[in-house]
């Protein structure tokens, strides 16, 4: 039963969790979806299968894997604290959500990474679907990161499994084309991530699109200055998407693939100015206009 939790129950939250925000943004859709759902989440699943060989195949011990053997040998700093078991869980879980809001601040500042990012930013349309289109480069820096992290600082078995988890599911969630209650929007950012502040950093307007990092907890936007409440135009006249990709024609499993390799001047948005680069400029300014700080 143990082994069963630990190795299948996670694959089935985040199957239950697709399918029922599949479902909710089918029927109650935040935004009317400006391309087909159907060839655009042939191309994200093939993109993350792709993804997920390609880190199986050069790194192929498993972040949990690794977590238990890091604690065998005591390695990192959590294998050299007396922490009780669940402060340790509970802070490793902070730990690995925390650093994910980095490794995502870093493929936006960093041009060789965000080559590989945008083509997860350059869905048309987000919806759960969103979540799994990663380019597989990028799915291997990620996990070298995410393996480096917990032979350095040792996170817990148990944390690892809870946070690579619930980050997974939130990701999900907060990527779905799905409208909350105002109320309930603004109460549960407290907590979480909802769909409408993720969408935000979706926005094909760069300054949007430099905000709203977060993926479970919402804090560290809120702490490092990158939280931004609602978008200038509203999030049914937002403009979605990167300049260097605007029709869906751009975005074929192909194109996806080699864009990263080559350079093409953006065309002008709203709100976003042409430029050469591959990289958006990041402006993450030093504080957070008031407006923008607390709900």
């Amino acid at each position: 039963m143990t082994d069963w939790l630990l190795t299948q129950l996670p694959s089935y939250l985040l199957v239950a969790t697709f399918g029922c925000v599949a479902i909710w943004e089918s029927f109650a859709p935040r935004r009317p979806f400006a391309a087909g759902v159907g060839i655009r989440w042939v191309n994200n699943v093939a993109l993350t299968a792709l993804g997920f060989l390609l880190a199986r195949l050069c790194l192929p011990l498993a972040a949990f894997s690794l977590a238990v053997l890091a604690q065998q040998r005591g390695w990192g700093l959590f294998n050299w604290l007396d922490l009780p078991p669940w402060l340790s869980c509970a802070v490793g879980v902070m730990v690995i959500d925390l650093a994910g809001y980095g490794q995502h601040r870093l493929f936006h500042a960093v041009p060789l990474f965000w080559r590989f990012h945008q083509i997860h930013h350059s869905d048309l349309d987000v919806d759960c679907g969103t979540a799994v289109r990663h380019h597989p480069v990028e799915i291997l820096l990620g996990r070298a990161f995410d393996l480096a992290l917990i032979a350095t600082i040792g996170i817990p078995p148990l944390a690892v499994l809870l946070g690579t988890t619930l980050v997974g599911v939130a990701s999900v969630f907060n990527h779905g084309n799905v409208a909350l209650p105002s109320v309930a929007d603004r109460l549960l950012r407290g907590l979480l991530v909802t769909p409408d502040m993720h969408r935000i950093h979706h926005s094909a307007d760069v300054e949007e699109s430099a905000r709203n990092y977060a993926m479970l907890f919402p804090w560290w936007d809120r702490l490092f200055g990158t939280y931004r409440r609602e978008p200038l135009l509203g999030h049914e006249q937002m403009a979605l998407g990167i300049a260097e990709a605007r029709n869906a024609s751009d975005v074929t499993m192909w194109k996806l693939l080699v864009l990263p390799f080559r350079r093409a001047p953006a065309p002008v948005l709203a709100g976003v100015q042409p430029s050469s680069q591959v990289v958006p400029p990041v402006r993450v300014p030093t504080l957070c206009p008031k407006e923008e700080v607390w709900l």
